[in-house]
């Protein structure tokens, strides 16, 4: 492992271990986690370059540390302490699905859950989540749950790829008192900081990259390599070479950007990383071939894992916006 930022050295995960057992993935989490406290909540460089190691080193890890730096950073936006334990993220309203808010009146107060949760990521694994709760159909409300927030559905994932970071349906039907709410209501997409934590999210992808070609490079160490080979290979460094250095480039701009500028740049930059991800998965398969795919377990479950994330990010929803907005400014530069 190269996770140099977070103190950690090759061979101290067993990955294998850690693909196999929830126990030892969450005993895991918990440690780097506390590892990297203070890179949670610093600096954007340091974090993502942290991620993009842990990704290196296995993706479905890095999903769950990524969920929980993006809470606690959540928090510190909202001016609000984080509680003991790992966080996670649970924010998907996938078809339509997702939690509604309702106010409860009376004694105590508070609001009440209720709905289907999907691609909560981390049952079992972590203790506390953040999640959204539609108000009505323009608002929402933040709120900081248990991870036992309602009744998972461990049959709802059938893929191998990114299964042991234990993403399943969630069943929602509690109460939760006042002092779970985070921010205001609007509070989580309103927010600076929602649309620079997709930079997070693309960290941890080009760390996925970046795995599959240090897997790649070592087996192909093994025998003769063929000129088609090295092209791939090639291919697969400058790829990896590109995700990391646009990253680390917008990253560093940031701070010098106005809110549009920062929006415009972030999805420009996740759409990149995506389309880098995708060279390196189809250059990979080509390059190591039937023996490759069929005999290397860490390479089948990075290119697994890999291939399934980087699908949350709708690229051909992105590039027609960004042609949309591309036609409108020549348009008007043009007048």
């Amino acid at each position: 492992m190269t996770g140099r930022l977070l103190g950690l050295s090759d061979g101290e995960i067993s990955l294998d271990k850690l693909r196999t057992s929830a126990d030892a993935m969450r005993a895991c989490v918990a440690d780097v986690a506390a590892r990297g406290h203070d890179l949670w909540s610093g600096s954007l460089a340091a974090l993502t370059e942290a991620l993009v190691e842990v990704g290196r080193t296995d993706l479905c890890l890095a999903r769950l540390i990524e969920g929980h730096s993006d809470g606690l950073r959540i928090l510190q936006q909202a001016g609000q302490q984080p509680r003991p334990g790992v966080y996670g993220v649970w924010a998907s309203r996938s078809v339509g699905t997702g939690l509604a808010a309702e106010r409860v009146e009376g004694i105590g107060g508070g609001w009440r859950l209720r709905g289907e949760l999907r691609f909560a990521s981390g049952v079992d694994l972590i203790d506390r989540a953040l999640v959204p709760g539609r108000v009505d159909g323009e608002h929402h409300v933040l709120l900081d749950v248990p991870a036992d927030l309602g009744r998972p559905d461990r049959d709802s994932w059938f893929s191998a790829g990114m299964d042991a970071a234990r993403t399943y349906t969630v069943h929602v039907d509690r109460q939760l008192p006042d002092a779970d709410q985070v921010g205001g209501v609007d509070f989580y997409l309103d927010r600076p900081g929602f649309v620079v934590g997709g930079l997070c999210v693309a960290a941890v992808w080009a760390g996925g990259a970046q795995q599959i070609l240090d897997v790649v490079s070592t087996s192909l160490r093994e025998f003769p390599t063929t000129p088609h080979q090295l092209r791939r290979l090639g291919v697969i460094e400058q790829a990896v070479w590109e995700a990391r250095s646009l990253l680390a480039r917008t990253v560093s701009r940031i701070d010098d950007l106005d809110q549009e500028a920062v929006a415009r740049e972030c999805g420009m930059t996740r759409t990149a990383v995506v389309q880098a991800c995708d060279t390196v998965l189809d250059e990979a398969r080509r390059v190591v071939g039937p023996a490759g795919l069929s005999r290397n377990a860490r390479l089948t479950r990075a290119l697994d894992d890999l291939t399934i994330y980087v699908r949350q990010h709708h690229v051909d929803a992105a590039l027609t916006a960004l042609g949309e907005t591309a036609l409108t400014s020549h348009e008007t530069s043009a007048g």
